[in-house]
């Protein structure tokens, strides 16, 4: 997942297409509805460590990601912030978090409900007593439009990228073959990153937290054909 080519595009597209700035906002409102005076953060599938950024401007961070390429980028990009290498299924920090979250649909690569359920089992297992959890997910199967072309193009201190694909159902995953062309000083470079996301039910996601001990609410905060998921332990009352 995410090899070198993909990443050495990665922030270039997505800083210029999502707002990371105004997420890192929403994840520290819905922390601070939930805990009082939370202090540190877990961010699990960070990417380059974009979210992270911005977060360590409100916690002590740390980040965790299954890719070597982003997280090489990460730890390039944010110095002394601890960036694990570390598959969402299985990690083990060894410590917990007042707060924990999982962005821009990370858990969406995982390869079925079983899977979903490990790495919410594992995200619960590292949030602090009164602590929360924040899962933006992938769009649900029931909101699903069965594909679309997606298309974009970016341009970045001398660099363009045009990508474009079109979004297909498989079986309960959505795929597609992006297609990326970069220019840059010497040249014009194509490469195809492929993207295989699960669809999961409102019921399956609800169920994996459910079986974590966590009672969750999808909030129609952030991105409008996702929302976000706000997890506490079952009984817990809010700070």
């Amino acid at each position: 997942m995410y090899d070198d080519q993909f990443a050495d595009v990665y922030d270039r597209i997505y800083c210029a297409l999502y707002d990371y700035a105004d997420h890192a906002e929403l994840i520290g409102g819905l922390a601070r509805q939930h805990v009082e005076s939370p202090v540190s953060l877990l961010d699990v599938g960070c990417g380059t460590g974009e979210h992270l950024r911005y977060l360590a401007k409100q916690f002590s961070v740390t980040g965790v990601d299954l890719s070597e390429s982003m997280v090489r980028l990460a730890r390039r990009k944010l110095g002394d912030i601890a960036v694990h290498q570390a598959d969402m299924r299985d990690f083990d920090l060894g410590r917990t978090f007042d707060v924990v979250c999982s962005m821009y649909s990370s858990v969406g690569y995982l390869g079925g409900p079983g899977e979903l359920r490990a790495a919410v089992a594992r995200m619960a297992a590292h949030m602090a007593p009164g602590g929360v959890l924040v899962v933006e997910p992938w769009i649900l199967r029931e909101k699903w439009n069965g594909g679309v072309l997606a298309h974009a193009t970016v341009e970045h201190e001398g660099v363009t990228i045009s990508r474009m694909g079109h979004w297909r159902t498989e079986g309960d995953r959505s795929q597609v073959d992006m297609h990326y062309l970069v220019s840059e000083p010497d040249g014009v470079r194509h490469f195809v990153d492929h993207q295989d996301l699960a669809l999961y039910s409102l019921e399956e996601y609800q169920d994996a937290f459910a079986r974590a001990g966590l009672e969750a609410r999808l909030l129609p905060a952030g991105r409008a054909d996702r929302g976000v998921f706000v997890a506490v332990r079952a009984g817990a009352q809010s700070g």
